[in-house]
């Protein structure tokens, strides 16, 4: 069976003008209600950055007051480790006269007396001296051998093992000469060569550190 309008034509155009307006407030409510929820959403998402922001920064804080409390170990530690390369550039600039001996007594032949051995740095090797130019000729006697023996073949021995020891270089012989001994009657009792030998220090590859003393704040 066919369904009949019976409302009157201005009746139907005000009815479908009020469902119109409905479906627009259903729409615009889902719209703020929407709107809503992604305000909500973004709301949290700022208070939780804003809660991780302030947790980052009392830790930063935290970490910037040890640091402040450590400063001055850092400043010690600082002053250690330049005073450990000062001293470690001291030593290994040092003239090492004790091994030097310890190698002459190795090297010194049997029939060779020694009577005096004199040795002075030289002013380059002196902290804060002034560094030699490569290919200078350092005219320096820095050690010097006097001693006593039977032959000169001897004293030819004892400068050919000079030359193994390495602090030293420009090893010369300044003279050697006959002396004989008289005894009390004036005859000669002994005859023997006295010898000067002269050598100077090999210097340093590389300048030994400066020091100075610092005044401490009390």
């Amino acid at each position: 069976m066919k369904r009949i309008n019976l409302l009157p034509q201005e009746e139907r155009a005000k009815a479908s003008r009020e469902r119109g307006l409905i479906w627009a407030i259903l729409i615009l409510v889902l719209v703020v209600v929407a709107l809503g929820l992604v305000y909500v959403k973004y709301r949290s998402d700022v208070n939780a950055k804003q809660d991780e922001l302030t947790t980052i920064q009392n830790e930063t804080a935290v970490v910037q007051a040890k640091i402040a409390e450590l400063s001055p170990y850092a400043v010690l530690q600082t002053q250690r480790t330049a005073m450990t390369q000062t001293a470690k550039g001291i030593y290994e600039s040092s003239v090492p006269f004790s091994i030097l001996l310890q190698e002459l007594s190795l090297v010194i032949p049997e029939n060779v007396r020694l009577q005096s051995l004199t040795a002075t740095v030289p002013p380059a090797m002196l902290p804060g001296g002034a560094v030699a130019e490569p290919g200078a000729a350092a005219a320096t006697t820095d050690v010097v051998f006097t001693g006593q023996t039977e032959k000169h073949r001897d004293v030819a021995e004892f400068l050919t093992r000079l030359g193994l020891i390495p602090q030293l270089k420009d090893i010369t012989l300044t003279s050697s000469t006959d002396t004989a001994s008289t005894g009390a009657t004036g005859e000669t009792t002994s005859s023997y060569k006295a010898f000067t030998v002269t050598a100077a220090l090999r210097p340093y590859t590389t300048q030994p550190p400066t020091t100075q003393l610092q005044a401490v704040a009390p």
